[in-house]
């Protein structure tokens, strides 16, 4: 894969789909190919027929495609998720709010909808719980944090036109906390939409903290809507190094129309409330579990609704960093990813291949993170065969909060039927299980906010199954555990196969021994 990555920006379709695909193919097949486009403002419209041959596969959208929204509590019926779903092939809803880091390293962050205006929360609306949680999803697990390569957002940042020498005469809704989140996340670019016009801030260097002046520039782009009879600018085109792939030399390089800072160095306080009464906490930096923060999070979010918990990585089972890791099962640690026994594991060398980091699947994986995954996949894979065993290799992206690779090794003569074991398991459960085409990739497959189980067979076949309501949670272990495999049907259910932590520690000192000599180190 290139380093650079080609992005396609669109401002309010509003339900101009035939216009925007197509207009999308012809610069795909002069220009391409094109990694993503993604789509600000409103998408949909008052009518959205033109989408229903994309929805029905009649026609294909031809470049993966990424929306944000709503903005407006007419379009929400379109949205009955907001953690994001995909709407059809290469169409997702990214969700109300988050982070999505594309396997080339890439890091967008978006935001849905429009700041609130009352102490009443919808679902059109964020407010400063979700623009805190944006922050620290970008800076969690990042103390060399150098910004992220795109922000999303349909309002504009109040107080973005300050500063500009042409002084534009704009009137635009801005909103105080999209200011402060782009103050905080340092976007390469910052893209915004819903004021129907098109307008390209000169770059602006970014607020340091510490004023050492090493920070990096963003440039503001507003797009006008699709297909506007005002012919005014509404796709934009990127060809970008993923800002932790490039050089900090090229960062910093300054322009010959780099204009000071449009927004006040009081925005670089903990939280937007913070910085407006003057309460200036202990920087986000160097204290990532305040207690005041936690606070402030708990009573700002109001009665109304219930806000979506950002996820805590300290909490997390499974991220390495966490108190809450049985590091006493831990096999082997690289750089990315480690190795653990599976707690209550089928056999006793039932291991999980998990990022170091919080990743929550295998779909979403940096490339650098899935290059040391696939290693170690290798020396498990060997360390098997020195027992005449072979690997399946499984994930369930359902009911988890962490990226985990299963791997468990079976005698090599049971290798021929897994596949239909796999199969014929999944038809009494009611539902199929599909082989994914040759020399495809589970990103390819699987967009970001897509359930899924997946396995990959010691044939190399992969077998795919996209999870849209209920899944059995113990599927791969019951298929591993039946008559043919394993035979080890008392044994499907990881809670009936746990052991206390001496236990647990010895064998895990066991395997370790055992393991070491396919170890990455050697």
């Amino acid at each position: 894969m290139s380093e650079k990555q080609k992005v396609l920006i669109a401002g309010d379709v509003e339900g101009h789909f035939k216009f925007l695909f197509s207009k999308v193919e012809n610069i795909n097949k002069k220009n391409g190919p094109f990694d993503f486009l993604l789509c600000v403002g409103n998408f949909f419209g008052v009518n959205n027929v033109e989408l229903e041959p994309y929805k029905n596969g009649i026609k294909s959208i031809p470049v993966p495609t990424y929306i944000i929204g709503p903005n407006k509590k007419s379009d929400i019926v379109y949205y009955p998720d907001d953690n994001g779903f995909e709407i059809c092939q290469n169409l997702t809803y990214l969700g109300k709010h988050g982070l999505y880091c594309a396997s080339s390293g890439l890091k967008i962050a978006y935001i849905s909808g429009i700041e609130k205006q009352s102490d009443e929360t919808d679902a059109v609306t964020f407010n400063e719980n979700d623009i805190v949680a944006i922050r620290n999803s970008c800076l969690k697990g990042q103390p060399g944090f150098r910004g992220v390569d795109i922000l999303l957002s349909s309002p504009w940042p109040e107080g973005i036109t300050n500063l500009d020498p042409k002084k534009p005469n704009i009137k635009y809704n801005g909103s105080k906390l999209l200011a402060w989140l782009a103050v905080q996340v340092r976007p390469r670019y910052h893209i915004s939409a819903i004021e129907g016009v098109h307008y390209e801030r000169p770059p602006y260097r970014n607020i340091s903290r510490n004023d050492e002046g090493c920070e990096i520039a963003t440039r503001f782009i507003a797009l006008a809507p699709v297909a506007n009879n005002q012919k005014g600018k509404w796709l934009y085109a990127l060809n970008l190094t993923p800002v932790d792939r490039t050089r900090l030399s090229e960062l910093i390089m300054r322009t010959t129309d780099e204009t000071p800072n449009p927004y006040s160095k009081s925005l670089l306080a903990d939280s937007p409330s913070s910085q407006a009464s003057g309460d200036r906490q202990t920087q986000f930096f160097y204290d990532m579990n305040s207690k005041e923060n936690g606070k402030r999070s708990r009573n700002s979010t109001g009665p109304h609704k219930r806000q979506k918990q950002e996820f805590d990585q300290a909490k997390c089972w499974f991220c390495l960093s966490s108190p809450e890791v049985s590091k006493h099962l831990v096999i082997s640690v690289g750089t990315e990813v480690y190795v653990a026994l599976a707690k209550g594991g089928l056999v006793e060398d039932h291991f999980l291949v998990l990022p170091i980091t919080h990743h929550q699947s295998l779909s979403i994986l940096p490339e650098n993170v899935k290059d040391e995954m696939k290693l170690y996949k290798e020396a498990i894979s060997k360390y098997y065969a020195s027992m005449d065993k072979v690997a399946v290799f499984f994930e369930r992206n359902y009911k988890t909060s962490h990226c985990q690779l299963q791997s468990v090794p079976v005698h090599k003569n049971q290798a021929g039927d897994l596949r239909e074991m796999f199969e014929e398991m999944a038809e009494s459960n009611n539902f199929k299980i599909d082989e994914l085409p040759a020399h495809s990739d589970l990103q390819q497959i699987a967009q970001p906010g897509v359930l899924y189980f997946y396995v990959e067979l010691p044939s190399g076949e992969k077998l795919y199954h996209r999870i849209k309501k209920d899944f059995p949670l113990q599927f791969g272990r019951e298929v591993l555990a039946s008559d043919r495999i394993l035979d080890l049907n008392d044994r499907a259910d990881w809670r009936d196969c746990q052991m206390d932590k001496e236990g647990e520690t010895e064998l895990a000192k066991k395997i370790r021994k055992q393991f070491a000599p396919f170890d990455l180190d050697n």
